[in-house]
């Protein structure tokens, strides 16, 4: 006798398939919560802006070596003494008119003093819209040497910054350079440009893979993403540089693939129908294709939201800005293709008219013969 009893199976895919929840019904509550986050993101909007970093409003930034051991100046930890790491900096900033917009913490390299993947920090500021960008790159060379003589890097006798130059703990302090609002105008309008072939080129694609109903509801889904994205942005005032670009252009990829998954299923259901010469019911193939997907998509956007979860919370903040924003958009592109879509599609699609059945001949002469006799 088997030691181990066979048990029948019944799979979550069987349960989820078997269950009575009607997607198509539920539409008008499941666009509730989206539309309210997409309120209340315009109202912040209005009221208070996006957060906007160096990239769009223009700024500096530079990165500055944390002596752990103190050897070149004032022994600091860059995790212990990060107060008052700050408060040296925003002192000098100050001096200016100026304050710290972001503050990360990074390695650097410095080849004369040996120094190979040293402690540092990167911090941006904005710049005084006043000046020009001469005298904008003349404010930042006056700050870092200040900050050279914050940190103990250069002797206070120090004045000129034309001296820096034969003195080696000058690279200490590293000047990344100015970002001018004009830059990045040019950005701005290739991103749209960008943006908008994409739209057109899915359009086209769904239409003449799916249907033009398809095409379109994609199109509105894309835009439900990066809005919701945005909004959630927008409230949780996360600061906007060009990494927020490159994290719309993931949402959008990540947004389509959820939306193809899903149009494939009711694809399939439709072909099926048709070649059975049924009539097609749009609510019930929507439901069936919704039911049949979900599962997978559950576990694909597990896998993806978890990762970027933990680039978000474990991440500089260079790459929480990035993530954060990709984040949102895959829980949005998930919501949006599981309780949207279905619903949207049985609204939008018109089946095609069926084809009567013309009887054939040999029916119509034994329908006559009946006749006569």
């Amino acid at each position: 006798m088997s030691k181990f009893k066979k048990t029948g199976k019944f799979s979550l895919d069987e349960k989820i398939e078997q269950s009575k929840f009607d997607f198509c019904k539920n539409l008008k509550w499941f666009l509730i919560a989206p539309v309210l986050i997409i309120i209340v993101g315009i109202v912040m909007l209005c009221t208070l802006g996006f957060n906007l970093g160096i990239d769009f409003t223009g700024g500096s930034n530079m990165t500055i070596y944390i002596d752990g051991d103190g050897t070149y100046g004032e022994k600091l930890d860059i995790d212990k003494d990060d107060d008052e790491i700050r408060d040296k900096i925003q002192e000098v900033l100050e001096h200016h008119g100026l304050k710290i917009t972001t503050l990360q913490t990074a390695t650097m390299d410095v080849d004369d003093l040996g120094i190979v993947d040293g402690d540092a920090i990167i911090i941006k500021y904005q710049n005084d819209d006043s000046l020009s960008t001469e005298e904008i790159e003349s404010v930042n060379d006056q700050i870092k040497l200040e900050i050279l003589k914050a940190f103990g890097y250069v002797d206070e006798s120090v004045t000129v910054v034309e001296d820096l130059e034969g003195i080696e703990t000058a690279a200490l302090v590293q000047n990344g350079g100015v970002t001018t609002p004009s830059a990045l105008e040019e950005l701005i309008m290739r991103t749209f440009i960008a943006l908008l072939v994409i739209i057109v080129l899915v359009l086209i694609y769904n239409t003449i893979r799916f249907n033009f109903s398809s095409g379109l509801i994609t199109i509105l889904v894309l835009f439900h993403d990066i809005l919701v994205a945005a909004a959630v942005v927008l409230i949780c005032r996360i600061q906007i540089n060009v990494s927020f670009i490159a994290g719309l252009f993931a949402i959008l990829a990540y947004s389509v693939s959820n939306s193809m998954v899903t149009f494939n299923g009711i694809k399939e259901k439709l072909k099926v129908a048709e070649n059975a010469n049924q009539k097609v019911d749009n609510v019930q193939i929507a439901n069936s294709s919704a039911k049949e997907t979900l599962l997978r998509s559950i576990l694909t956007g597990v896998i993806v939201f978890v990762m970027f979860l933990m680039i978000t919370v474990i991440g500089v903040a260079d790459v929480r800005e990035f993530a954060f924003p990709i984040l949102i958009g895959i829980l949005a592109g998930f919501y949006s293709s599981v309780c949207l879509i279905p619903g949207l599609w049985a609204i939008a699609y018109k089946p095609k008219k069926r084809k009567k059945n013309k009887p054939k001949s040999t029916e119509i002469e034994e329908s006559v013969e009946v006749l006569d006799a």
